[in-house]
C-alpha cells in the first residue's frame, strides 16, 4: 500500500461530544454526511454517528442517500438537492428517504406519485432567503402547503432555508433568518405547522445560538474543521483526517540540478530528493479557485501566491516524514512528486510520509484505513470507496 486515507474514528466521537456540549437540550442534530462525509467515508462516518445517537442524517444527493441505506444505516435520512425524474421520487419514497421541496412543480410532481404508488413520505421545504442556490418565495411556499396538504400519504415535517455569509456579514445573516421567521410565520397563520425548523449550519452553530430553533445542521465541525471566518465559540475539535504515502525512491542531486518537467526548480545546495507515489491526479498541489471575496481578498490571494513562487516558508507546499516537513520541489506530475531532504537526512524508501491533501479533493479511488474504531462495526477497516457525487 503506497497511499491511503488515514481516518480516526475516535476523533470523530470526540467532535461529535464538543458539538453536543454546546447544544441546548431539545435542540436535534442533523450530521451532514455529503461528499462522502467530507472525504472520511460517508458509510463509516454514519456507522459511528449513528453507535453515538444520532439520528438524524443529510446528504447533498439521492445516490448518496441510497448508499446509506443499502448499508443499512439506522436514521432518518434526507437530502438537500432537488430531484429531477419520476423514477427518483418513486425510488425515494419506496426507500423512506426525507425530501427537499425546493418548487412547485416538485410538489405537483410528488403528489401524483406518491397517491399512484400509495406510499407514505416526509418532506423539508427549502426557503430561499438570499444564497439564491434553489429554494421557495413566501407565495410559493404556500401553494406548495396548499398541495402536499391535501394529500394524505405526505407529512410536511420541516422548513429550512441556507445561510450564506453567516460568518461574514452580521447585517445579512439577521435579514435572512427574519425573511426567514417572517416566511414560516406567514404560513402557520395559513394553518400550516412545521415539527422542526431549521436555518444554522456550522457556522451559525458557532455565532447565533438565537438561531437554532429545532434542529443544527452540522457537517464541517464534525469533520474537525471551522468554517472560514472568525468565531467566538471555540470547541475542542480534533482532525480525523490524514492523507499518507510511503517514499518510493531517494537519490542525491548536486547544486544546481534542476527539478521536474520545465526545470522550475533548481537546487541552491546539494540534497536528496524523495520520490512520492502521489501527484495532482490524487488531489495533491489542487485547490478550489472561487473568484477573490473584493479588492483586497485578490491582493492577499497574489501575496500568497508570490511568496509561494520565491519559496518562502509557510506559502510552499510542504510534507511531513517523522516530526520534519520538507518542501515539494518543482512542477507536481501526474502520479509523484519530488521532496527536497538535506543531505545527510536519514530518510529511505519506505517511510512513512503525511501530505497536505484537502479532504474533499482527494482521489475518490484513494483507499480509506480507518483507526480506532472502538465499538463500531465497520463494513471494511481498509477498503477502496465508490465514487459517489456531493455538494453544502
Amino acid at each position: 500500500m503506497d497511499k491511503w486515507l488515514e481516518i480516526d474514528l475516535s476523533k470523530i466521537g470526540q467532535n461529535l461530544q464538543a458539538i453536543r456540549s454546546n447544544l441546548p437540550l431539545g435542540v436535534r442534530l442533523i450530521a451532514v454526511i455529503k461528499a462522502d462525509a467530507y472525504g472520511h467515508g460517508a458509510i463509516e462516518t454514519a456507522r459511528l454517528l449513528c453507535a453515538r445517537g444520532v439520528d438524524f442524517l443529510a446528504v447533498t444527493y439521492l445516490e448518496e442517500a441510497l448508499a446509506l441505506k443499502e448499508a443499512e444505516i439506522d436514521a432518518q435520512i434526507m437530502i438537500f438537492s432537488p430531484l429531477t425524474t419520476a423514477e427518483q421520487y418513486e425510488i425515494a419514497l419506496e426507500q423512506d428517504i426525507t425530501l427537499t421541496i425546493t418548487s412547485l412543480p416538485e410538489s405537483l410532481e410528488l403528489d401524483r406519485i406518491s397517491r399512484r404508488a400509495g406510499r407514505p413520505g416526509k418532506v423539508h421545504l427549502k426557503i430561499d432567503t438570499g444564497l439564491s442556490r434553489f429554494g421557495l418565495t413566501a407565495i410559493e411556499a404556500l401553494q406548495v402547503c396548499q398541495v402536499l396538504a391535501e394529500n394524505p400519504f405526505i407529512q410536511i415535517e420541516g422548513i429550512y432555508t441556507h445561510m450564506s455569509d453567516a460568518a461574514g456579514s452580521e447585517k445579512y445573516t439577521r435579514q435572512q433568518f427574519m425573511n426567514f421567521m417572517g416566511i414560516t410565520t406567514i404560513l402557520e397563520e395559513a394553518g400550516f405547522h412545521f415539527q422542526i425548523k431549521h436555518c444554522a449550519n456550522s457556522s451559525v452553530f458557532l455565532k447565533y445560538p438565537h438561531m437554532f430553533l429545532q434542529a443544527v445542521r452540522i457537517g464541517t465541525l464534525l469533520t474537525g474543521q471551522y468554517p472560514a471566518g472568525k468565531f467566538d465559540t471555540v470547541l475542542d475539535l480534533e482532525d480525523p483526517y490524514k492523507f499518507k504515502c510511503r517514499v518510493i525512491a531517494v537519490q542525491p542531486r548536486a547544486q544546481g540540478s534542476f527539478l521536474g518537467y520545465y526545470r522550475t526548480y533548481r537546487l541552491r545546495r546539494s540534497a536528496r530528493i524523495a520520490v512520492l507515489p502521489a501527484g495532482y491526479v490524487d488531489g495533491l498541489g489542487l485547490s478550489v479557485q472561487n473568484p477573490p471575496n473584493g479588492f483586497w481578498d485578490m491582493i492577499k490571494l497574489l501575496l500568497k501566491q508570490m511568496l509561494g513562487y520565491l519559496g518562502i516558508r509557510g506559502f510552499t507546499l510542504q510534507v511531513k516524514i517523522g516530526e520534519a516537513f520538507y518542501p515539494v520541489r518543482g512542477k507536481i506530475f501526474m502520479q509523484n512528486c519530488l521532496v527536497e531532504l538535506p543531505e545527510d537526512s536519514p530518510v529511505k524508501a519506505g517511510d512513512e510520509v503525511e501530505l497536505p491533501v484537502r479532504k474533499t479533493l482527494a482521489a475518490k479511488n484513494i483507499r480509506h484505513l480507518y483507526i480506532n474504531a472502538g465499538d463500531i462495526d465497520a463494513e471494511a477497516i481498509y477498503h477502496p470507496v465508490k465514487n459517489i457525487q456531493g455538494q453544502e
